[in-house]
């Protein structure tokens, strides 16, 4: 009874962008921030001629930024306290997901969604960040990444749980390699990836000079210690990013839905989701909408890997193999 959503087909069925928004948000729950900037930079790519639009250089790029670390560091702390769960230490499980749950009500205050939707529009925002807002954010975070190293520190200093994340479900930096895995599964093998770096856009290489954290074991310890490390780096870039925008001054731009595209055009777009980075690719055509698009998710790699760490590892080993690396299945379904 399986049916193909083909969400591609549907952003080349209509030419309201505001459904194209929406439609990008849907494509993997847990990175609607990632897919969203994806579809938006796209879309803003493909201004029709004569209008330049780029709001990664202004305090809206400075928001987007902002917001997608912000989702970095819930995804990160929900699998850390996922790994915890599968193995049955039930403090870190209780406590990660109390912490993800503030991360998540902040972005909620900040949008009315918890999952970042409608924040993320083509041209503008309807969520402008306010001085109150910013204030949230920042007591919020420092209560997260206090809290949360308490949790990390009692992970490492707990044999228990590192006799079970230590040397299961190796992947080599050959075979990370071999295969094309990207982001943070990429990174846990010694392999740097990430578009932060390689391809920075916006805030990142303006205002955040971006270092990438990675391990070079290769297993499921490895995976979480990248977690472990990128929530400090993220919340650490939140606050940068924070102490650059002044809200009180700022005039925010509505989202244009009405902007016609240039025809015969195409424009892509990268972007490092908490997952590894995320690609989409727009081609218009003579009426300026568009008539193909394509979506890349990093899970579309990464499944391998998954495949090549469980291989001749025991049954119990697969949970948090599978955990370790959290990857999309409807990320993959496009």
């Amino acid at each position: 009874g399986f049916q193909h959503r083909g969400i591609e087909r549907l952003i080349c069925g209509t030419p309201n962008r505001l459904r194209q928004s929406v439609l990008s948000e849907s494509i993997a729950g847990d990175s609607v921030v990632a897919h969203a900037l994806a579809y938006a930079e796209v879309a803003e790519g493909l201004g029709e001629p004569g209008v330049e639009f780029d709001p990664a250089a202004n305090d809206l790029g400075i928001e987007r930024t902002v917001a997608l670390e912000m989702e970095r560091i819930a995804m990160h702390l929900a699998d850390t306290g996922a790994l915890c769960m599968d193995i049955g230490y039930q403090l870190g499980q209780v406590a990660c997901e109390a912490l993800r749950t503030i991360v998540i009500n902040t972005t909620q205050r900040w949008c009315g969604n918890r999952f970042a939707k409608g924040l993320i529009r083509f041209g503008g925002t309807h969520y402008p960040l306010t001085d109150d807002l910013k204030m949230l954010v920042l007591k919020n975070l420092n209560e997260v990444e206090t809290r949360y190293a308490e949790v990390v520190h009692s992970l490492e200093g707990t044999s228990s749980v590192l006799a079970r994340f230590e040397d299961c479900g190796v992947v080599t930096r050959t075979q990370a390699l071999r295969i094309g895995a990207v982001g943070m599964a990429a990174r846990a093998s010694g392999l740097v990836r990430d578009i932060r770096q390689t391809h920075p856009r916006g805030a990142y290489g303006k205002l955040i000079a971006h270092d990438p954290v990675a391990e070079n074991s290769g297993d499921v310890y490895a995976r979480l210690r990248v977690r472990m490390r990128e929530v400090a780096q993220s919340a650490g870039y939140v606050r940068t990013l924070l102490d650059t925008l002044d809200c009180g001054m700022r005039v925010a731009s509505l989202p244009d839905y009405r902007m016609a595209l240039e025809s015969d055009a195409l424009a892509f777009s990268l972007v490092e989701g908490w997952r590894g980075e995320v690609c989409h690719v727009g081609i218009t055509g003579s009426d300026g909408q568009f008539r193909q698009y394509k979506i890349y998710d990093p899970s579309l790699h990464n499944w391998t890997a998954l495949a090549l760490s469980v291989r001749g590892a025991g049954i119990s080993d697969f949970p948090i193999c599978n955990k370790s690396f959290n990857l999309s299945y409807c990320g993959h379904d496009l």
